[in-house]
């Protein structure tokens, strides 16, 4: 799973869940499991093209715009 994390018109994370998401903008998307980093890493490039998906429906298009710490995370998995 790819998390997303919606940035406002300034570029600050919306923290905030009864703030609507913009229609256009900028999302961090976070790669939840870290044994799935290895897979997206040869899967996601500058440019790629995709859909954020709730269940089998496509609720938007997006596009990848930079790469940044694709095999790094700040957090750990706990499990």
């Amino acid at each position: 799973m790819i998390w997303p994390e919606f940035e406002d018109q300034s570029g600050n994370v919306i923290l905030d869940d009864t703030i609507p998401v913009p229609k256009t903008g900028i999302a961090l998307m976070w790669i939840i499991n870290d044994e799935r980093r290895i897979y997206h890493r040869d899967k996601i490039k500058v440019g790629t093209k995709g859909y954020f998906r709730e269940g089998s429906r496509k609720t938007a298009v997006c596009e990848v715009i930079e790469i940044i710490g694709l095999l790094t995370n700040p957090t750990t998995n706990k499990r």
